[in-house]
């Protein structure tokens, strides 16, 4: 199966599809780095030092002409790490592949879900195990758009 991939048209979007786009600016703006690693599990020992400061939004966004940030609503992906109100940074570059996070769009609706492609047919699937959600199957007469993949979330506590 040839997955179809849409080529990146911010205007188009806009208009045929109301999404809420949010406009990012790439800063020269660096943050200190601690030199350690911090444990989120039993207690570490850190070591107090820093390192080369970093800049988070270059962390983030690698190829800034074909990248949209996006804000999430829904809990069907927050085992994949994505929850309600996080924003998703979105590559439309990059040629989705097999375990992918994806944004598509299925039918009038937009969606980020983890696509498992097979040989005739692709799979996009929530990753919630409390939450009743259905697996998309995806084939030839699907109406169904893969807009990019996601390569990295933020959100705010």
């Amino acid at each position: 199966m040839t997955l179809k991939v849409s080529p990146f048209n911010l205007s188009i979007i806009r208009t045929k599809y109301e999404l809420n786009f949010y406009t990012y600016q790439l800063s020269d703006r660096y943050y200190e780095l601690a030199g350690a690693q911090i444990s989120a599990g039993f207690p570490a020992y850190a070591e107090n030092f820093k390192t080369d400061p970093i800049s988070i939004d270059k962390v983030l966004v690698s190829k800034p002409e074909s990248t949209f940030i996006i804000r999430v609503t829904g809990d069907s992906m927050t085992d994949a790490g994505i929850f309600p109100n996080s924003y998703i940074v979105v590559d439309t570059s990059l040629k989705p592949k097999d375990k992918h996070i994806v944004v598509a769009r299925y039918g009038d609706d937009f969606l980020v879900k983890r696509l498992h492609v097979f040989a005739d047919f692709a799979v996009l699937k929530a990753e919630n195990e409390n939450g009743n959600f259905p697996d998309i199957v995806l084939n030839a007469d699907t109406d169904f758009e893969i807009w990019g993949v996601v390569v990295g979330e933020f959100k705010r506590f």
